[in-house]
């Protein structure tokens, strides 16, 4: 899903700002990275919706291992594919190679790349890439990529040396997690200068958008659930607010629990989480995602008897 209105707007804008080249950052690289919960995933989502809407977006790829979109030999098919569908020429030349070698999306990733995507834009003219000079390549998650960490850093690397030799004429958006070995990747000597870095942390500072978020998706239940409007107050939305602790994924998993239709109710879900809140008076800084840990024990203690036992052998 994409960001709630009116949240994460900073580094929505920010990052489209960068994309049209309308910032004082020039990098063709861009690197966000963040905690897990923080909003990545969300902020690649809306950046992505508002480039398509400009013509500016040349793919999104959303990295997520639970949903078993985590193959990186699927990226840069994936990303030819869909440059394809924006540029005759380029798609009439690569459906061609692949044509006359099939086996061009089975090779190593740094083939892929040549074979995909840096060779058909090479003879698309001298301008490298023709009309789909400028386009945005988002890619989100490439922490939850298979293969491990060198698969990651080979990514980096193959693009970065790609935006230093001006092989691709694109501009690359990567957002993950702050794992050492690609957070290096991107900060060695020779390739910091070409990429511009941001970073997304939890932070109280965002209490405000977490409860505009908060208030927004209660009143669907409310309505829903034909409820009363004060069947939550301000001081409850205080309350639920100080529990996210600064994290997104904290108040969307909140909500979540509480508009369950499976559940004993939105009424005493809700309920459910502020007994929780009164157990837990201090909200960690150091283990922001503690609190997270104790709302899914909640959870699974609200789970009915009768389908516990399915539950926990999945």
């Amino acid at each position: 899903p994409s960001c709630h209105p009116g949240t994460r707007y900073d580094f929505i804008d920010t990052i489209v700002g960068w994309s049209l080249g309308n910032s004082e950052h020039t990098e063709r690289i861009l690197m966000m990275r963040g905690p897990a919960g923080v909003g990545k995933s969300a902020v690649a989502q809306s950046c992505a919706e508002l480039l398509a809407e400009k013509n500016k977006l040349g793919v999104a790829i959303f990295f997520s291992r639970p949903n078993e979109r985590d193959d990186p030999h699927r990226l840069f098919p994936s990303l030819s594919y869909q440059i394809a569908t924006k540029s005759k020429p380029y798609g009439d030349i690569l459906g061609h190679r692949i044509r006359n070698d099939p086996t061009l999306v089975a090779k190593s990733v740094k083939e892929q790349f040549q074979e995909l995507l840096v060779k058909p834009l090479s003879q698309l003219g001298a301008d490298v890439g023709g009309d789909v000079g400028g386009l945005v390549v988002i890619i989100d998650g490439l922490d939850e990529c298979d293969k491990g960490p060198q698969m990651h850093c080979d990514i980096v690397e193959i693009v970065i040396a790609s935006v230093h030799k001006k092989t691709t004429p694109f501009r690359w958006a990567f957002l993950s997690r702050p794992e050492t070995h690609i957070v290096g990747s991107f900060t060695a000597a020779d390739t910091r200068p070409l990429s511009y870095h941001l970073e997304i942390r939890v932070s109280r500072e965002i209490d405000n958008e977490i409860a505009l978020y908060l208030k927004a998706e209660l009143r669907k239940i409310q309505q829903r659930s034909g409820l009363p409007n004060s069947w939550v107050s301000e001081r409850d939305i205080g309350t639920l607010v100080n529990l996210s602790g600064g994290l997104f994924i904290y108040a969307a998993t909140l909500v979540r629990f509480v508009g369950n239709h499976r559940s004993l109710g939105p009424v005493d879900q809700l309920r459910a989480v502020l007994a929780l809140a009164k157990g837990n008076k201090e909200i960690s800084s150091t283990h922001p995602l503690s609190e997270l840990d104790r709302f899914y024990i909640l959870i699974m203690r609200c789970i009915p008897p009768e389908i516990l036992p399915r539950i926990q052998a999945i």
